[in-house]
């Protein structure tokens, strides 16, 4: 009896160790990833346009090669030790009163490297250092005076994995009856080629994308600010092996790579199935081959019987057996996987003094991102996610859910947050927190999530589920400088850069 206590107690004093030593890794790298971020140096540039800009989108795609950064976490040491996060950058349009200026946020060490390819390729342009505008206003969620709304924009299309054992796609554990899904972020949404930008066509043939954000941006009046948002970082980092891959099966807890993802699609579409001893044998035409015997009939000539297999394997879906639109979905796939690729976490937010506060530019967050939204099943397009996203009144506690989830997107915005959380919404946790912190700021809220999060889930690392995965070529359709098509009256336009005299002239 006494050696099965003594063993007991061994279980129970390693489980001890164990979740002191979890504690104990999770709180540092907590540490460590704030330390690391403190001392990051960020720059604004706002960035002047001259009054024509004639280039397509692809100059700004030959741009947004400067903000793809792999660098940062080669090593366990930095990754671990340091606390080094993978380098992201901000591509941001604001609405300030009604004025429109275009931002690029990045790391000071950066501002050579960004400035050049930016001159290189609109050299009519003008850059300077700017302030922060989000400085400009601030919301709390007991302010009195000032209201804001956001909506985050992350990519609508989902597909059903299928078990590799069976074929078939998984059950949803948590929604009983209905097959598990995951985001189908390698379909590409409709780009700036789709528009025909690429050709070059003149002024007034072009149709941009852009416009009608634009449009909307300059229509809001004093006392009012709409903020546009693009998080930028590097695809690549996240290779399994620099930093966890970015999408989960949460069925068998596997880690993929967008081209994970488009492999295991690709092979769903060619309906990979497994061919038996005694099948018939297909040609590249799916008809089944025939084959001469030695075997003759009565009248001496050779009979032909049909090829059946001898061994078990594997056979695909031949490409000519493959219908018109599986071969465009492959064909969408393997073109959006052409060029790199890039997280992207994008927002909006319009946020004024109350007494201008105006509700109807909400339904204009709906659908601003619309235009780039594909038709067909090879095509992907923007969802939403509100800030206010609660169907039934007694989700919403006596109001007080709202104006904290508005605060906490403020909060994110404003600290370009999206790429390194360090805890996720959990609703049994929202349920009562809110109550419980309602008078408290949201340095303090933060805190205490983490705390929470640290201790009772130790073993997480919580993902944003507002990331997306795209190519340059449609990063550069969502954010470009626009030309005399977008004839907003509030982007200002400057007549021409301003540089410094050459060094090599003669004294």
């Amino acid at each position: 009896m006494q050696f099965l206590i003594d063993i007991m107690l061994l279980l129970v004093y390693a489980f001890i160790t164990l979740l002191v030593f979890a504690w104990v890794w999770r709180f540092w790298l907590l540490y460590a990833n704030q330390k690391h971020q403190s001392k990051i140096d960020w720059i604004m540039l706002e960035i002047k346009l001259p009054r024509e800009i004639f280039k397509s989108p692809l100059a700004m795609e030959n741009v947004l090669t400067s903000l793809m950064h792999s660098s940062g976490i080669p090593v366990w040491w930095k990754r671990k030790i340091l606390g080094n996060l993978p380098i992201f950058s901000s591509l941001e349009i604001a609405s300030i009163e009604g004025t429109i200026h275009f931002y690029f946020r990045v790391q000071r060490r950066f501002r050579n490297l960004v400035e050049s390819n930016l001159y290189a390729q609109y050299p009519g342009i003008e850059i300077v250092e700017a302030e922060d505008y989000t400085k400009l206003i601030h919301y709390h969620h007991l302010s009195e005076d000032v209201e804001t709304w956001s909506m985050y924009y992350p990519l609508g299309k989902k597909f059903n994995p299928t078990n590799p054992e069976t074929g078939q796609p998984f059950d949803d554990p948590k929604k009983p009856g209905k097959k598990y899904q995951m985001n189908a972020d390698y379909l590409p949404i409709k780009t700036y080629v789709d528009f025909g930008l690429d050709r070059d066509p003149k002024e007034e043939f072009k149709v941009d994308p852009m416009v009608p954000l634009l449009e909307f941006m300059g229509s809001i009046g004093k006392g009012e600010h709409i903020w546009y948002q693009v998080l930028v970082q590097d695809e690549s980092n996240f290779n399994g092996e620099k930093a966890p891959k970015m999408y989960v099966n949460e069925i068998t807890h596997e880690h993929l790579s967008l081209v994970d993802l488009a492999n295991e699609r690709k092979k769903q579409i060619r309906k990979i199935k497994k061919v038996k001893k005694g099948d018939y044998v297909y040609d590249e035409n799916g008809i089944p081959r025939e084959t001469t015997v030695p075997k003759k009939d009565g009248t001496g000539s050779e009979v032909k019987a049909m090829m059946y297999v001898d061994e078990r394997e594997i056979q695909e879906k031949k490409e000519s057996q493959l219908t018109i639109d599986e071969k465009d979905e492959i064909e969408k796939i393997n073109l959006k996987l052409s060029k790199p690729i890039v997280r992207v976490i994008v927002r909006i937010i319009y946020t004024a003094k109350k007494e201008v506060f105006n509700p109807s530019y909400i339904s204009n967050t709906f659908n601003v991102m619309k235009n780039y939204n594909g038709a067909g099943a090879d095509r992907n397009n923007f969802s939403i996610s509100p800030c206010d996203n609660y169907d039934f009144p007694w989700e919403n506690w006596l109001n007080r859910r709202t104006p904290w989830r508005k605060e906490e997107r403020f909060e994110e915005y404003v600290e370009r947050e999206g790429f390194h959380i360090h805890v996720k919404s959990r609703e049994s946790l929202d349920k009562w927190e809110d109550r419980a912190f309602w008078y408290f700021p949201m340095k303090t809220r933060k805190m205490w999530r983490m705390m929470y999060e640290g201790f009772l889930h130790p073993f997480e690392h919580p993902t944003s589920e507002e990331i997306i995965c795209l190519n340059l070529e449609e990063l550069a359709t969502i954010f470009h400088f626009p030309g005399q098509t977008a004839s907003v009256p509030t982007l200002p336009r400057i007549d021409s850069a301003k540089s410094v005299a050459p060094t090599n002239l003669p004294q």
